[in-house]
């Protein structure tokens, strides 16, 4: 069985008795962020921003968490502090990076608020700063005079103008810069602002980052719910990477999770099994002859050909009986799962299970199957899913 260590700070605020938002308590309204050189928003799918912050904290000396903002259903975003951006290119859990520019908080819904939202776009102090930023984090991008660009708007909460006078008032306000000579340029953009509208808070953002950092270039094969990389690498991170890792991933489809740890640091072993031929095959493509040693077999999660507590890691996508199996089945199979894991897990070692099935989690939490330290309420492409952590004694 997996027993509970003891949960840390945030754990609290992460458990979950269910999935209902209208259950949780309606928000109080966030600080304002104090805009000052060097802040920067690293962008993930909803929930997983927590884990993004402690990358950062864990892996860049000298940065630290600002504050955290959510777009529903569309970004996680973590704010936070870095003295250079010159290393921010190697976090794995972020999809998107940007340089916070301009910031105006206390803005009301009406109408009048898109001339106050086209002021601070157009007094915005820290665009330079974030386009030499751009430069380091891609090489080779322009950081010239004259400058096109483009806005991507976002919006969220009430407001009585739409994301396109939103969109208009940004892009004005640019116009009317006097640091570069701006040019609004939709398809052949040099510059990429994001400007975000949330509730009362306006963030305007040049986007440090490429899609290389979203879609990894280690990705040549696809299977179908594939896991985005920036998650996989999320439940890599909260396994504790260390150097004497034996990692399982007994559902391990194109590979993703496996080569995530291998880029989080070394590790002695790595080991991924899956029914689906197909999907195994997808790996071996996405591995190649990198990522040493790696062994990749068809195994049954229910049955692994592995001795007693013969990994100390264990990270996995669980199915969640959408486009493979069924809810029925996992009643079934989750339990056998789960005995088989805390079976081939050592003393001391971690489990770090992703799936939508909350209610049969919950299920298996109650009745003693699973104990988790850490429960982390995240979005998977707009599914409300959860992250479990779990330590065997």
């Amino acid at each position: 069985m997996i027993s509970a260590r003891q949960t840390d700070r945030r754990a609290g605020s992460e458990r979950i008795a269910g999935l209902n938002r209208k259950a949780l308590p309606e928000r109080a309204a966030p600080h304002p962020i104090r805009l000052t050189p060097n802040l920067y928003i690293a962008h993930t799918q909803p929930g997983f921003e927590g884990i993004a912050a402690e990358e950062i904290a864990g892996r860049i000396r000298g940065a630290r968490e600002i504050a955290r903002r959510v777009i529903p259903d569309r970004a996680g975003m973590t704010i936070f502090f870095a003295p250079t951006a010159g290393k921010l290119g190697a976090i794995r859990t972020a999809e998107d990076l940007f340089g916070l520019c301009g910031y105006r908080a206390g803005l009301g819904a009406s109408s009048a608020a898109l001339d106050k939202i086209r002021a601070a776009a157009r007094e915005a102090p820290l665009v330079e700063a974030a386009l030499a930023a751009r430069v380091k984090l891609s090489p080779g991008t322009r950081a010239g005079r004259r400058l096109k660009f483009r806005v991507i708007a976002r919006m969220a909460g009430e407001h009585e103008y739409r994301r396109v006078d939103f969109q208009r008032a940004v892009e004005r306000g640019i116009l009317e810069r006097g640091d570069h000579t701006w040019r609004l340029e939709e398809e052949d953009a040099d510059a990429e602002f994001w400007a975000s509208m949330i509730d009362a808070e306006f963030f305007l953002t040049v986007r440090l980052s490429d899609d290389r950092m979203r879609h990894r270039d280690y990705k040549a094969a696809h299977r179908p719910a594939s896991l985005r990389a920036s998650s996989a690498a999320a439940l890599a991170w909260l396994s504790q990477p260390r150097e004497d890792d034996v990692v399982l991933d007994p559902f391990c489809g194109a590979g993703t999770i496996l080569i995530e740890r291998a880029h989080l640091g070394r590790y002695a072993m790595l080991l991924g099994s899956d029914r689906d031929q197909a999907a195994l095959a997808a790996a071996r493509i996405n591995v190649g002859a990198r990522y040493k040693p790696i062994q990749l077999e068809n195994w049954d999660a229910g049955a692994i050909p592995l001795g007693d507590a013969s990994v100390n890691k264990i990270v996995t996508n669980l199915p969640w009986g959408l486009r493979y199996g069924s809810h029925g089945e996992n009643r079934k199979l989750y339990p056998q799962w789960i005995r088989e894991f805390t079976r081939v897990l050592k003393s001391g070692g971690v489990m770090v299970m992703l799936t939508a099935e909350w209610r049969l989690m919950r299920e298996l939490e109650r009745t003693g199957k699973i104990a988790p330290s850490r429960i982390i309420r995240v979005s998977v492409l707009g599914r409300p899913a959860a992250i479990y952590v779990c330590r065997k004694e």
